[in-house]
């Protein structure tokens, strides 16, 4: 899942708070890509690291809940029929099968925030605004303890997402086959699918996501690891950083 369907999951359907370092949390995933692909996030001291102020507990909670959406939304009938459906349209048509694993799941989430920003353009300006509460250089040094990673660079890399507010663009298909371009760019992959492939998976896949089906496979409930905090996720013993 990507952004925007985590801020609509966790906020409109699961009605949690949305308190600016838990959905600066969230967000940062996805966000990661952009700010390095070098420098990989430790998950395991994410879900070891012992926390002892509010920002690092909620930072290392909205992480937490972003894995665990996740591992509901790719598990759901529906998000595995799409994807099944999908391939199917354009077998033959590209010469790797990994690849095309890859670009289904990537149009499917795509294609779901387009229609959640097309039903309510408000969405993609909450989250930034939300974002834009937080301290960027606490969100930076938190960050680096619980991810074990370094992060500096991290707070301009989220002061560029807030400042930019390019979400709301996904309304328009361009913005969609634009992101699909740039992150097959990123691929070591010498032959990818052509513009003509990407564009029909993208209109295949605007008559097929339906976000109310989404939503009810998902279930209106948060995921384990945030709404049970010293459950399995939380309650590995503390040897991770302390933050």
């Amino acid at each position: 899942m990507n952004y925007l369907g985590h801020y609509v999951y966790n906020h409109a359907i699961c009605r949690l708070e949305p308190q600016p370092y838990f959905v600066v949390g969230v967000a940062l995933p996805d966000l990661w890509p952009r700010f390095s692909r070098k420098r990989r996030i430790r998950w395991q001291a994410v879900r070891e690291a012992t926390v002892s102020d509010p920002q690092a507990r909620r930072l290392r909670d909205g992480l937490l809940n972003h894995v665990a959406v996740d591992q509901r939304f790719h598990a759901l009938p529906s998000f595995l029929r799409w994807q099944r459906e999908l391939k199917a349209r354009v077998v033959g048509r590209t010469p790797h099968p990994v690849l095309m694993d890859f670009l289904a799941h990537l149009v499917l989430e795509l294609v779901l925030d387009h229609r959640l920003i097309c039903a309510d353009s408000q969405v993609g300006e909450d989250i930034y605004d939300h974002i834009a509460l937080c301290d960027p250089e606490v969100v930076e040094q938190r960050m680096g303890a619980l991810g074990n990673v370094d992060a500096r660079g991290l707070a301009q890399e989220i002061q560029d997402f807030v400042r930019e507010r390019y979400l709301p663009r996904f309304a328009r298909r361009d913005t969609l086959i634009r992101v699909v371009d740039s992150v097959l760019s990123l691929t070591k992959l010498r032959t990818i699918p052509s513009k003509s492939v990407v564009r029909e998976l993208l209109d295949t896949a605007q008559g097929m996501v339906e976000p109310q089906i989404v939503w009810a496979e998902m279930g209106a409930r948060e995921p384990e690891a945030v709404r049970r905090p010293h459950g399995s996720l939380a309650n590995a013993p503390a040897k991770g950083p302390a933050v």
